[in-house]
């Protein structure tokens, strides 16, 4: 379990991406929820705050890029299902690159 950490916390060091927070061009901070977690079927997330052009990626616990189709079921808010992945941690990317956005989310599919 180490090792998979170790290749992902590089992976992600190499593409930039932050586990802790993101940043935002004008000062603000997204105010981002990924539920139900663990997920069965679908994650839903909603997005707060000016994050128009948002995109989603999602990786696997070892940065492998798996190909996703978000449904936008309201304002801000996205239905991307997971019920055909295997069990598991997986991390969902939102990005905005407009707003100089990009963080990592974490959630556990059961």
């Amino acid at each position: 379990m180490r090792n998979k950490l170790i290749i992902l916390t590089f992976a992600l060091a190499l593409s930039g991406i932050s586990l802790a927070q993101g940043v935002s061009g004008a000062g603000q901070e997204a105010q981002i929820s990924i539920y139900p977690n663990p997920a069965v079927e679908f994650i839903v997330v909603q997005v707060d705050g000016d994050f128009a052009n948002a995109e989603f990626e999602l990786n696997s616990m070892i940065g492998n890029k798996l190909q996703i189709k978000p449904e936008e079921i309201g304002v801000g808010k996205y239905k991307i299902q997971v019920k055909d992945l295997a069990t598991g941690y997986y991390f969902l990317i939102v990005k905005d690159e407009e707003k100089r956005f990009k963080k990592a989310y974490k959630f556990l599919k059961h």
